[in-house]
């Protein structure tokens, strides 16, 4: 199967997905036992989920109860949040593999929102040491220069990260609605790689989008770094960084194996398994070391302290309300910028 290949013609000429939608989810043979792989990825993948939204929600309780610094702590909980999200919807996919195409590109928009929360949160330590604000920290600041290009100043250098950044959801929200239409309307194809289908688009162009964020956010941390260093910013980063990092490397390899037929159907593992069944399962496991560093990189102990806390319930709201996103997204410019 070439990467760009696999797909056949149908008596009208049209292209035609070569696997049905419909998998068989069962193999012929168990995998273990009397379990076939499903049933054994289903109650593996359901523990994991269950330690992960176990640790996580101690977490976010933690900072809801402690909340000393409302706008940084329910960024903080925003963050935390893509570790369930994303093992639930990992786990929805094992379970329901026929749902999966429409289900699973709605993780590349928790991603891009938990990404640009991250970044909302670091422009929140700077607008703690500084008086003037986040605008004002960007007006004086002197941003990296590029060997052989000339500078530019510390106000369009944060907006070409800003832009780069927040580029990333709204695409992931566009090709999550595109895979769902066009899953609908037969031209997706998860199963071919062909340039017929939308699949092998959609996901380079999911490809390139968030390695511009992560790009971006990276750029963003270096040149900030020693203004950040109060804020023990690395560990924060190396957490979310290969969250991040990790999906998109496994997209990449995922996508090859099946191009290269080198992931296949066998006695024991269905279509469902291959194409389904073991990337999720990958996912779900690998969110439980996360959901462990978590606590550690997010710690609520800098923000426990003598002061009266807020209203748990102001973190609750704040965690659901989605104004601050979507002013985000929509506007180039945020506090007093």
């Amino acid at each position: 199967m070439a990467i760009f290949g696999d797909s056949t013609e149908g008596e009208d000429g049209k292209h035609v997905c070569p696997a049905s939608a419909a998998y068989d989810i069962e193999a012929a043979e168990p995998f273990i036992g009397s379990l076939s792989f499903n049933h054994f990825n289903m109650i593996l993948s359901g523990a994991c989920v269950g330690v992960v939204c176990l640790i996580i929600s101690i977490l976010m309780f933690r900072h809801a109860t402690h909340l000393s610094k409302p706008k940084e702590q329910i960024k903080i909980m925003k963050i935390c949040l893509l570790l369930p999200l994303y093992s639930i919807t990992s786990f929805l996919a094992i379970c329901f593999p026929t749902a999966a195409v429409s289900i699973t590109p709605w993780m590349e928009v928790y991603q891009g929102l938990a990404l640009g929360s991250f970044f909302l949160l670091l422009c929140e330590f700077i607008a703690r040491e500084n008086e003037e604000g986040v605008g004002g920290f960007f007006e004086t600041f002197d941003p990296p220069k590029k060997r052989g290009k000339p500078g530019i100043s510390g106000v369009e250098w944060f907006g070409k990260q800003y832009l780069a950044i927040w580029q990333y959801p709204i695409v992931a929200l566009g090709v999550a609605i595109a895979t769902d239409i066009t899953e609908a309307l037969d031209v997706y194809c998860l199963e071919s790689n062909n340039v017929h289908f939308a699949h092998i688009w959609l996901t380079v162009i999911a490809i390139v989008s968030v390695a511009f964020a992560v790009i971006s956010i990276l750029i963003f941390y270096k040149g900030l770094k020693s203004h950040l260093q109060a804020h023990k910013p690395l560990s924060k980063l190396l957490a979310f960084k290969l969250i991040v990092g990790l999906a998109f490397i496994e997209k990449i390899i995922f996508t090859i194996l099946h191009s290269t037929s080198t992931l296949h159907p066998t006695a024991s593992l269905s279509q469902a398994d291959t194409d389904i069944g073991i990337p999720h399962l990958v996912i779900c496991i690998q969110m439980v070391p996360f959901a462990l560093f978590f606590p550690y990189a997010y710690s609520v102990t800098p923000y426990i302290g003598p002061a009266p806390y807020e209203s748990s319930n102001k973190a609750w709201i704040g965690l659901v309300n989605p104004m601050e996103i979507l002013r985000a997204m929509v506007h180039t410019r945020i506090i007093g910028l």
